[in-house]
C-alpha cells in the first residue's frame, strides 16, 4: 500500500511501513533539520516544510495516512493549552483536511498519552468524533518501547482508524 508521513520527523513511520512493504510517496515536515535529514535517508519521497501550505490536491493517491503530530499542547509538561495553541493546537485540523479529500483507508496518529485525558477528555472526544464522522472505526492504545523489551520507558498513544466497510 502506498502512505503519506505527515510531521514526518526522523521518519520513524516511514520506517516501519516499509520495512513491511509498504510504499511512503508524500512527506511534510517543518523542522528544517529533520527535513533536510528526512530528504537525506529517503531522496526519492517529495517532501513539503509546512503543512498549513500544502496544496493537497497535488498530493499522489495513498492508501494510509501517518501522522506523529505535535504534542506539546496536550501534554502534561508543557501548557496544556490544547486546541488553543496558536500553531500546533491546529495541526488536529490540517490532518482531517487530508483525510476529508482523500479518505484514506487507515489512519495511524501518534501523541502523548495525555492527549486522551486532556480538558477532561473533551479534546479526545472531539478528535474520535471528528474521525468517526468520517466513516472510521478508531481505536487507541498507549505503549512504549519497554513494553518490546527496548530498555526506556516513553509511552505514547497511537490511534488507528479503518474505513468501515461499505455493505451494500
Amino acid at each position: 500500500m502506498k502512505f503519506i508521513d505527515l510531521f514526518a520527523g526522523l521518519g520513524s513511520f516511514h520506517l516501519a511501513l516499509s520495512s513491511q512493504g509498504h510504499k511512503c510517496v508524500y512527506a511534510c515536515e517543518i523542522n528544517s533539520k529533520l527535513n533536510q535529514l528526512y530528504q537525506k535517508n529517503f531522496p526519492k519521497v517529495p517532501i513539503d516544510f509546512d503543512i498549513r501550505e500544502v496544496n493537497i490536491k497535488n498530493i499522489p493517491k495513498y492508501e494510509i495516512l501517518c501522522a506523529g503530530f505535535p504534542c506539546q499542547p496536550f501534554s502534561k509538561a508543557g501548557t496544556q493549552s490544547g486546541f488553543n495553541h496558536k500553531v500546533a493546537g491546529q495541526m488536529f485540523e490540517e490532518i482531517m483536511k487530508f483525510i476529508e479529500a482523500h479518505q484514506p483507508e487507515y489512519v495511524m496518529l501518534e501523541n502523548v498519552p495525555n492527549l486522551i485525558k486532556h480538558n477532561k477528555g473533551l479534546t479526545w472526544h472531539y478528535m474520535h468524533s471528528r474521525l468517526e464522522s468520517h466513516n472510521y472505526i478508531v481505536e487507541y492504545y498507549i505503549i512504549s518501547p519497554i513494553d518490546f523489551n527496548i530498555p526506556q520507558t516513553r509511552e505514547r498513544v497511537y490511534i488507528l482508524c479503518t474505513k468501515k466497510s461499505e455493505v451494500g
